[in-house]
């Protein structure tokens, strides 16, 4: 018997209520150019957007920051059932490969009348800082999601 105990890896949920039928919240989170008007944090500005709405398809979008940083997401998508559930590799696009790491997001919209609840879950993050960099991150950008809305 071992004493050894490993670390659990850092998972993020965030759970929102929209007020917007499921299929119009499922549509801002695979059209293109509704993904293009919310995704990323505040001041980012989104440039190139893919998103081939499939099992086994590719999705990336390109950032960039107010003082010219880019930051570019990618992976793809492994679970696809419209317009309750998706799931997909994310990984950031770094300078040096060997830093890059998928890790991966799953998210489901549960159809509330006029609402939706949606449950979004982001493992295999990093670090506690890291998963802490990304809950601000995805809640700042589905705080504009409202506005799309």
């Amino acid at each position: 018997m071992s004493d050894t105990q490993t670390a659990a890896v850092p998972a993020l949920t965030i759970k929102r209520t929209f007020d917007a039928p499921r299929e119009r919240v499922f549509s801002a989170f695979t059209n293109v150019d509704l993904l293009r008007q919310w995704f990323g944090a505040p001041r980012m500005e989104v440039g190139e957007v893919t998103f081939d709405a499939r099992n086994g398809g590719r999705y990336r979008i390109a950032m960039k920051a107010p003082d010219g940083e880019e930051y570019n997401v990618g992976g793809v998508i492994s679970e696809f059932r419209a317009p309750e559930h998706f799931a997909y590799t994310f990984r950031w696009e770094e300078d040096d490969k060997s830093s890059e790491r998928d890790t991966f997001v799953s998210f489901d919209f549960i159809d509330r009348g006029k609402q939706t609840e949606m449950v979004m879950t982001h493992s295999n993050l990093a670090s506690e800082p890291s998963r802490e960099s990304h809950a601000s991150g995805w809640n700042s950008a589905l705080d504009k999601l409202d506005t799309v809305l």
